[in-house]
C-alpha cells in the first residue's frame, strides 16, 4: 500500500465526514458524490427519494452483473463531540459516519477512480443510497426502478469479514400497566416496579427461545432495550410504562417466529404478574444466508486472500442492513463486506482505520479483475 493511497482515502473520507448527512438531510452529501463521480468522467443518475435526498447511480456497461451499494445517511450527532470535524489519530479517522458507513463509501469511490483507468470492465452499477438508518427508502426506490444484478456487495462495516448472511430482526414496544395512585400510599399497582420484576426474566427467556448457537454460522440474539417511558413524578404511582426493544437474531429465525415467541412470553408473564402487557410490533425483517459455493462468494474470498495473504473469515452481519430488503424484496443475493467495527458505529467514539478502508478497496478491485477474467 502506498502512502499516497492512504492519503487519498483519508482525504475523501474526511471530506465526507465534514458534510452532515443525518437521515432526511442527505442532499449535500448526494451533491458531493454526484460531483465527485462526474470529476472522474462518469455520468451519474439522480434518483429522487421521497422526503430525503436522492440516490446517486453510476452505471458501467449495462450495470446488470454486479451492484455495489452503500448508504449516505448517518444517525444524529447524539453525544459525539465535534462529530463533523474529522480527526486522524494513529491511522484512524474519527467523526460521525466514519465507520457507518463513509469508510465503505470511500472504498467504493476509490474503486471508481481505479476503474476509470481500465477500458475492459464487467457490467456494474454503483448505488449510493439514502435513508438506510430510518426507513430504507433509498433501497426501496432502487428496487422500484428495477435494479438487477447477479450479486450485490454492500460495504457496511464488518471488520472486513466477508458476511454471506444477514440477521433477522424484530422491533417492538412493550407496555405494562398498573394503577395510578398517591406516591405515599402503601401497596398499589406500580407499573415501573412491575417492569423491573418482569424484564430480566423476559430477556433471558427470549434469548433462549431465539438462540442460533447451533448453526454453522452461530449467532446468539442481540437484545437492546433502547428507550423507556413511564410515570409522572415521585408523588404518583405510575399507571403504565413503555419500553422500545430491538432484537437481532439468527437469519434462520424469521420475523414471524420471533413475533410468536414474544407474544407467548407477554401472555405468560402477564398471568404471572397479574398485569396487562401490551405487545406492539413496530418493525421487522427476515434474514438470509447465501450458499458458500456461490461463484461470487468464491471470487470475493480469492480476492481477499490475494490482498491480505490469508483466508478470509465467512460469517453473518448481526444487524439489519439494506441487504435484508434487497434480498427478500428485490431478489438480489447480497454479500456484506466493508471496513470498520460496528462496535463504534453510532457511538461517541465512531472511527474507522484508513488502512482498513484501503484494504477493502484493494480487495474489491481484485474481485472485479476476477470477474473480468
Amino acid at each position: 500500500m502506498t502512502t499516497s493511497l492512504f492519503e487519498r482515502a483519508a482525504k475523501i473520507l474526511s471530506d465526507m465526514v465534514r458534510i452532515p448527512s443525518v437521515s432526511g438531510s442527505e442532499k449535500p452529501l448526494c451533491d458531493f458524490i454526484a460531483d465527485h463521480v462526474s470529476s472522474l468522467g462518469f455520468t451519474s443518475e439522480k434518483q429522487e427519494v421521497y422526503k430525503t435526498g436522492y440516490n446517486v447511480l453510476v452505471r458501467i456497461g449495462s450495470g446488470n452483473r454486479v451492484l455495489f451499494c452503500g448508504h449516505l445517511d448517518t444517525v444524529p450527532q447524539f453525544d459525539m463531540p465535534e462529530a463533523f470535524q474529522p480527526r486522524l489519530v494513529d491511522g484512524s479517522l474519527f467523526g460521525r459516519g466514519a465507520c457507518d458507513m463513509k469508510g465503505g463509501l470511500t472504498s467504493l469511490l476509490l474503486l471508481l477512480e481505479e476503474l476509470r483507468k481500465h477500458e475492459q470492465t464487467p457490467d456494474m452499477t454503483f448505488a449510493f443510497v439514502v435513508d438506510e438508518e430510518l426507513y430504507g427508502r433509498g433501497a426501496m426506490e432502487l428496487m422500484r426502478s428495477g435494479a438487477k444484478a447477479d450479486i450485490c456487495i454492500i460495504t457496511e462495516p464488518t471488520n472486513n469479514k466477508i458476511c454471506i448472511g444477514n440477521a433477522s430482526c424484530i422491533e417492538f414496544r412493550l407496555s405494562l400497566h398498573g394503577q395510578s395512585g398517591h406516591g405515599a400510599a402503601r401497596g398499589g399497582q406500580n407499573a415501573i416496579r412491575n417492569f423491573i420484576q418482569f424484564y430480566g426474566s423476559f430477556e433471558k427467556e427470549l434469548e433462549k427461545l431465539l438462540d442460533g448457537s447451533d448453526s454453522k454460522f452461530p449467532m446468539k440474539p442481540i437484545i437492546n432495550i433502547g428507550r423507556i417511558d413511564g410515570g409522572y413524578g415521585a408523588w404518583v404511582i405510575p399507571p403504565v410504562i413503555a419500553a422500545d426493544i430491538l432484537v437481532h437474531m439468527h437469519p434462520m429465525t424469521s420475523y414471524s417466529m420471533a413475533y410468536s415467541k414474544v407474544t407467548d412470553l407477554c401472555n405468560k408473564f402477564g398471568e404471572l404478574l397479574n398485569t396487562k402487557i401490551d405487545f406492539i410490533p413496530l418493525h421487522g425483517c427476515d434474514g438470509f444466508i447465501l450458499d458458500e459455493q456461490n461463484i461470487y462468494v468464491r471470487w470475493v474470498c480469492e480476492a481477499f486472500k490475494a490482498v491480505h495473504g490469508f483466508d478470509p473469515k465467512l460469517g453473518l452481519i448481526e444487524a439489519e442492513t439494506d441487504a435484508n430488503a434487497l434480498y427478500h424484496k428485490g431478489g438480489l443475493p447480497c454479500i456484506i463486506f466493508g471496513p470498520g467495527d460496528i462496535l463504534y458505529a453510532h457511538s461517541s467514539k465512531e472511527h474507522v482505520s484508513v488502512n482498513e478502508v484501503v484494504k477493502n478497496y484493494e480487495t474489491l478491485f481484485s474481485f472485479v479483475k476476477r470477474i473480468n477474467g
